[in-house]
């Protein structure tokens, strides 16, 4: 029993004695890091797109190097960089080297960064004169109604553009912004939905003042209504007294949104028939030219969606001529 007891004290002792000396040791590690530019004067930005990490050789007891390594892992980490000071950054581009003085490691004073063998690190930028602008937003979220409803309108965006700010030709390369590609489906309301933009297209270092757009959707029920004697007007060079139309009246059944259909009047309609067209399509009866003259709110394109008229058309009736008898009086002959 005894010479278990010494052989674990013993054992323990080893690995304790084997940590102090791998504590004491210093080792070096390969580690991804961020690369931050900090004090760049207000009327400059950075142009070009340099790394957003580097990849570096540091040094250090075991211990702190574990430690290190963990905090590495959390994205949103700063403390340990390799840090630009651009305080005396000049217009154009230029290559920066980079040596221990680059590196921060808080709360790590022990750690050192290790100078890569034969070769220089350095790191590439442009720097331009920074500006400001508006871009354009562009929707590309989807939006579908439900059965039975219509969107009876654009998608309405708000703001329309978007400030940013940054490298003057970075700038001058950006045609819109987009949001992102949400979909909405089934809506049965007029709705304003709040959508991210997409900065995935936006050259490094361009910074916009907003991430968020809302965007209204004018959702109406379907429905139709019929518009009643509704005067079909024969238009052209013709004898008025010999042509005419029958019927010259005709029902007008308009299907669209409900809201857009109760702005419309008869007298926002006209029915429009061209003399020349019986002779150019050689037809004796046609449909006449529907013309709507609607407020200005509507879209036509959107929130009307058929017009039917009843009857579909009309036909052209050429009055007879009159004979005259022998004493003088005259008959009317009908069509």
């Amino acid at each position: 029993m005894g010479n278990i007891v010494i052989k674990i004290t013993a054992l323990i002792f080893g690995i304790a004695l084997w940590f102090l000396v791998i504590s004491q040791k210093d080792f070096q590690l390969s580690v991804e890091v961020p690369l931050n530019f900090v004090k760049l004067p207000e009327t400059m930005a950075i142009a070009s797109k340099p790394p957003h990490t580097l990849h570096i050789t540091v040094e250090g007891k075991s211990w702190d190097l574990i430690r290190l390594q963990q905090i590495i892992r959390d994205p949103k980490q700063n403390s340990i960089a390799m840090v630009i000071d651009l305080q005396q950054a000049d217009l154009g581009a230029t290559r920066i080297h980079l040596d221990g003085k680059n590196f921060i490691a808080a709360g790590f004073p022990d750690i050192r960064f290790v100078e890569p063998e034969n070769q220089l690190l350095f790191v590439d930028i442009d720097i331009d004169t920074r500006i400001t602008r508006n871009v354009p937003i562009k929707s590309v979220a989807t939006f579908n109604a439900a059965q039975g409803y219509l969107i009876a309108d654009e998608p309405r965006i708000s703001p329309e553009e978007l400030l940013v700010s940054g490298a003057r030709n970075a700038l001058t390369r950006i045609i819109d912004i987009p949001t992102d590609s949400a979909f909405f489906d089934t809506l049965r309301a007029s709705q304003e939905f709040t959508v991210p933009l997409d900065f995935g297209t936006l050259p490094a270092f361009v910074n916009p003042n907003d991430s968020l757009v809302k965007i209204s959707i004018d959702i109406q029920k379907m429905a139709s209504k019929t518009y009643k004697d509704i005067p079909v007007n024969l238009i052209g060079f013709f004898d008025k007294e010999t042509y005419s139309l029958k019927p010259n009246k005709l029902s007008v059944e308009i299907t669209g949104g409900d809201q857009a259909l109760d702005s419309i009047s008869a007298g926002n309609i006209e029915l429009v028939m061209e003399f020349n067209r019986f002779a150019i399509e050689d037809a004796d009866s046609l449909s006449p030219t529907v013309k709507l003259s609607l407020p200005a709110h509507i879209n036509r394109e959107m929130a009307i969606k058929a017009i039917q008229l009843k009857p579909e058309k009309v036909t052209l009736v050429k009055k007879e001529a009159t004979p005259v008898d022998s004493t003088g009086s005259t008959d009317e002959v009908a069509p």
